[in-house]
């Protein structure tokens, strides 16, 4: 049987480079204060001796493991793995990996399972796309790990959040579909008690109202909680015109659907999703939609979370909001 082969110390790396045990232990640590000629002797030197960081012992010593963990719950879904990307940048940037959890859409918050399963990794802090389930608000609280809520309002749990301005996004897509001409309409959303979700549908039913019109109780869906076939078939027999749906995924889906049925997009009915993953994705302007400015949103997202973890979260306002979202006009409407 082949002996176990010895375990490489930071020793044996600050031997083989030349370098202190400590200008070893900085570099792989991320800590400031080396030149790139001295990180590139230690990563040739780690890659050669087969070294890898043990980030638990590490993070037993230091108190950080230098993660941190972004929760969401659709990996499918462009618009997180786009800001995902951007934000995970960042943190790179100032020495922090990030852990990527998902609750496959089981649930639209942050469960007792997905927390456990978070806090047992002992991440530096959790940025997170879902809001937390209720009874899960203190106990996350008591872990002292700081925590965000991207993309939704954390005032109602007293926690930092960073958000768009929903409700203005749906009344912009109502404006759009009156002025295209469009009469009778339907919002198609995701979650019945999901605040952005309800944001959303808020605003449009709003921007109807501006203009003269509304929508009925009948006509609003939840995708994740009725039967799709049903929605298509209430959508076709119903005569409806002008759809809003809570994000570009689900407008997509509704196209195909009509289409199924016969239903020409653009002449038979007009349709706004929301998102804009048309440009995060390089792909054709075929859906109108509202952009929530995805990039500045992500930048500002990753900031937050920095900031949180810089021990400087009283200096911040509870819930923060970004900039207005706006309408980008595709071939979906008129």
């Amino acid at each position: 049987m082949e002996e176990n082969k010895k375990k490489v110390t930071l020793k044996d790396i600050a031997a083989r480079t030349g370098l202190s045990v400590n200008t070893v232990s900085r570099v792989l640590n991320k800590k400031p204060y080396y030149t790139k000629e001295v990180e590139e002797k230690v990563t040739t030197a780690c890659k050669e001796l087969g070294y890898i960081v043990d980030m638990n012992a590490s993070g037993l010593r230091s108190g950080s493991t230098h993660t941190i963990a972004i929760l969401f719950d659709d990996l499918t879904n462009p618009f997180y793995s786009y800001t995902t990307d951007i934000i995970s940048k960042r943190f790179e940037e100032k020495g922090y990996n990030s852990i990527i959890f998902s609750n496959n859409g089981k649930s639209a918050y942050v469960d007792y399972d997905m927390i456990r399963s978070v806090v047992a990794r002992k991440p530096d802090g959790i940025l997170s796309f879902l809001e937390p389930a209720a009874d899960m608000v203190n106990f996350i609280k008591d872990t002292g790990i700081p925590f965000e809520i991207f993309g939704r309002d954390g005032k109602p749990y007293g926690m930092h959040g960073i958000d768009a301005d929903e409700v203005y996004g749906g009344y912009l897509a109502a404006q759009h579909l009156l002025e295209c001409g469009y009469k009778k309409f339907a919002y198609v959303g995701s979650w019945h008690n999901v605040k952005v979700c309800l944001d959303r549908q808020k605003g449009f039913e709003e921007g109807l109202a501006e203009g003269g019109a509304s929508i009925e109780p009948s006509h609003i869906y939840y995708i994740r909680e009725q039967e799709f076939e049903t929605i298509v078939d209430s959508l076709v027999q119903d005569g409806i015109d002008g759809i809003f749906c809570f994000n570009d995924i689900i407008a997509f889906i509704i196209i195909e659907a009509l289409e199924g049925r016969g239903k020409e997009l653009g002449k038979d009915y007009g349709i706004v999703g929301c998102d804009n993953i048309q440009f995060m994705m390089r792909m054709p302007r075929l859906l109108t939609t509202i952009d929530v400015g995805c990039e500045a949103f992500a930048e500002a997202g990753a900031q937050l979370m920095l900031h949180l973890l810089s021990g400087k979260a009283e200096e911040l306002p509870t819930f923060r909001s970004t900039h207005r979202s706006f309408l980008v006009k595709g071939k979906s409407t008129r």
